[in-house]
């Protein structure tokens, strides 16, 4: 399921609708044993590994850097677990918070526009009868308004917020240095030296000048090699979860500690 899909599925509907029957229980007290508790909806969803794009393996082709010179044959496949998501081909992470909070701003407007069409008035973020609100003192408006609650201005209702680190994404590039698309490539240059005895010409040479006989000389010769293998650090998959979040793209709003309502500590 694509992020966009999972956000489509949420609604958070019912949660206004609880908060706004606890306003008004402040005014018009539930029947004996009545419960209503708002809860925001499950934000936590199984996305698609960005490693192996849902499949659970990985097929590494070996890139040619120049360790395949001289080789007879094609590159070599590597077919490997998935180390992102260890096979599963999903990773568990909380919705997108910007996704949420258009979500979010949608199902608001649904909220207040049934609520208007049945001739309810706003207090605050909640709405009463039109007869109701006519009776109400300005302390049991204040009382109606405080019971539903404000939005936390960091995570707008969510409960949650992006992780800085990676940006919402759950993932951040692997840390390898030598890794290339999943390959982990180490070049390695050696040096030698080689001896090569001077010719015997008499000691006279070609320019008229003269060296021994027994002369030699030393050159020096430098020889790359390649060596190309799966990162040992992302195991190919070329991401690594992310060290802040630990995959979940998001935490629990810090401000109102997940509740998504203003909170005295966040006033």
């Amino acid at each position: 399921m694509s992020i966009l899909a999972a956000v489509l599925a949420v609604s958070f509907l019912q949660f206004f609708e609880a908060r706004n029957q606890v306003a008004n229980f402040v005014i018009s007290p539930p029947p004996e044993g009545t419960s209503v508790k708002p809860e925001l909806p499950d934000l936590v969803v199984r996305d698609e590994c960005p490693g192996c794009e849902g499949k659970g393996n990985l097929v590494l082709e070996e890139p040619d850097y120049g360790q395949s010179k001289g080789r007879i044959g094609p590159a070599r496949k590597v077919k490997k677990q998935c180390p992102l998501c260890d096979g599963k081909g999903r990773l568990q992470a909380y919705m997108n918070p910007a996704e949420l909070s258009r979500q979010v701003a949608a199902d608001r407007a649904e909220f207040a526009a049934e609520h208007q069409g049945k001739g309810e008035i706003a207090v605050g973020e909640a709405f009463v009868p039109n007869a109701t609100y006519k009776e109400l003192s300005k302390e049991q408006r204040k009382l109606v308004e405080d019971a539903f609650g404000h939005p936390c201005k960091k995570c707008n209702w969510t409960g949650i917020e992006a992780c800085k680190k990676c940006h919402g994404s759950g993932t951040v590039r692997c840390t390898n240095t030598d890794c290339k698309g999943g390959w982990q490539v180490v070049k390695t240059t050696t040096e030698s030296s080689v001896s090569k005895s001077g010719s015997s010409s008499g000691g006279i040479r070609s320019s008229g000048g003269f060296r021994s006989s027994g002369g030699s000389r030393r050159t020096t010769r430098k020889e790359t090699k390649v060596n190309v293998s799966p990162c040992p650090i992302c195991g190919g998959a070329k991401f690594l979860p992310c060290p802040e979040c630990g995959g979940r793209r998001a935490h629990p709003c810090s401000k109102c500690s997940g509740l998504g309502i203003k909170t005295k500590g966040s006033l």
